[in-house]
């Protein structure tokens, strides 16, 4: 009965104090969240892909500054032209060089010199220095910002692949918290059972001994082996289970270097854990709007959208230019003659002129027409496709925080639980040393004590899940980890996260 008693005192300490153990030895791969969160960013491809697209986008959007690059234009030639009555070879000489560009204000200038002289031909040769201004006045011109758009256009592309960005983040860590609680899940779920096991093998090799001496029945010993059967296969399960949630651990945080390590993976339950049943009031709506990656990436859709649709409007409008140049000419029938008057102000004229240039298409510009009655659907079709998304977004955070304060109910209504039953089975234990109780009222109790711990285990890991949940229905899962701060009043990802 002392080799028994001791047996059960073993049994009973294991039991109930078997979640504060680990599996954890001195070779294991030790993850803690922070050194987790840092290997996952740096090696996911899903984050990397969508970095090196929005680095891409800031490019383009940089080259859209090219729409106003001045640019260099010449042009040097010679030609000559033979008659078979001529007594003289009729000969030209063209140069041409200048700089020509656009301006945001809808205004295209060209600035240059131009040389034409002809020798032994009807032609009057000229030398041209001058500059001209086109002003767009409808199309192309300043009424819907025409000048800009393509850089307006190219800042929405960047700000979309920038949400994007964002979007991916949280989506990669919101798998890897669901990869990361999991497998703690399934370690303590390991341990829980190994333990239960363990005990469960012991007392079934004390029941055969008893047996063997006749103080314990055959169907007791048979009980009590099978008993240790079920909690045997249990761990089996449960080892499986815990290879797979090391594999998906692995696969979200996506480093060769720990997929191919084949120590176990060592994490601990951190001891801040908020029970509080109380969730504080947020404005949920003024965070999604400030915040959250999904609504901000179709908000710029919708902007890309109501610019193109301003684009084709523009370009429906028919052209009205003005035009003006000034400059200085030489003029005359003999090209040294021209030359010679160019360099001398009396002898070159003063040029100026201006005037209008118009085209208006004779069918009210069909093409641009139907180009704008499909630019608005496509706007309708952004602007509603926002509107589900905030009320999907709203929705969401209603339920997840209405489901934040049931778990964390659920959770103090377990540990009452787990602490009823280990107290239960510990005064049982108490009752089996002085024969007052047998195996099967032992096992049963033992039994309600592994529910009662398995339900606070998931509901342990369920609080750190829908924790994460509210932070990326609200859009603060980033700047919760760490991984963007507030600048100017909107959301910037850490630098380091912007840079090849």
């Amino acid at each position: 009965m002392h080799k028994l008693s001791a047996h059960l005192t073993l049994f009973a300490f294991i039991l109930i104090f078997s979640v504060a153990s680990s599996f954890a030895t001195e070779d294991s791969l030790r993850l803690n969240l922070e050194t987790a969160l840092k290997i996952l960013i740096e090696n996911n491809t899903d984050i990397q892909e969508a970095k090196y697209n929005w680095i891409a986008q800031a490019e383009m959007t940089k080259g859209a500054y090219g729409d106003f690059e001045p640019h260099l234009n010449g042009r040097a030639s010679k030609e000559r032209g033979d008659r078979p009555s001529a007594l003289f070879t009729e000969t030209k000489d063209e140069y041409k060089i200048g700089i020509q560009g656009k301006l945001p204000s809808a205004t295209e200038y060209s600035v240059g010199f131009n040389q034409a002289t002809y020798t032994h031909s009807e032609y009057t040769s000229e030398l041209y220095f001058g500059g001209e201004l086109r002003q767009h006045v409808l199309k192309d011109g300043l009424l819907y910002f025409s000048p800009t758009a393509q850089l307006r256009e190219a800042y929405l592309q960047q700000e979309i692949a920038y949400q994007k960005y964002r979007n991916t983040l949280s989506d990669v860590l919101d798998k890897f918290y669901d990869a990361y609680w999991n497998y703690f899940y399934a370690e303590q779920t390991l341990q829980f059972a190994t333990k239960s096991s363990q005990v469960a093998k012991q007392i079934a090799d004390d029941a055969e001994k008893r047996q063997q001496l006749g103080i314990l029945s055959v169907l007791d010993k048979q009980k009590a082996v099978a008993e240790y059967s079920d909690r045997e296969s249990g761990r089996l399960t449960a080892m499986n289970q815990l290879r797979s949630a090391r594999l998906n651990l692995l696969l979200a945080i996506s480093a060769s270097e720990i997929i191919q390590d084949p120590r176990p993976i060592a994490i601990s339950l951190p001891s801040d854990i908020d029970t509080s049943i109380q969730v504080k009031p947020v404005d949920a709506e003024d965070s999604i709007y400030r915040l959250h990656p999904a609504y901000m990436q179709q908000q710029a859709e919708l902007d890309l959208r109501e610019e193109e649709l301003k684009l084709h409007r523009t370009k429906s409008l028919p052209t009205l230019d003005i035009i003006g140049n000034y400059g200085i000419r030489s003029r005359d029938k003999e090209a040294r003659t021209a030359i010679r008057n160019f360099k001398h102000p009396e002898n070159r004229q003063t040029v100026l002129a201006g005037g209008i240039e118009i085209d208006i298409p004779l069918f009210a510009n069909i093409n641009e027409r139907h180009q704008i009655a499909a630019q608005k659907v496509n706007v309708r079709a952004a602007r509603t496709r926002l509107a589900l998304i905030q009320n999907k977004l709203l929705e969401e955070f209603s339920i997840l925080q209405k489901r934040s304060i049931e778990i964390r109910e659920q959770w103090k209504f377990s540990e009452i639980a787990v602490n009823y039953h280990e107290t239960e089975l510990q005064e049982e234990f108490k009752k089996m040393e002085l024969g007052k109780s047998n195996y099967h009222i032992i096992f049963d109790m033992e039994e309600d004590l592994r529910k009662a711990e398995q339900r606070h285990l998931e509901n342990t890991r369920d609080l750190h899940l829908i924790d994460v949940k509210l932070l990326i229905a609200k859009g603060e899962l980033l700047r919760e980890n760490g991984l963007e701060t507030w600048d100017q009043g909107k959301p910037a990802l850490r630098k380091e996260l912007l840079h090849e």
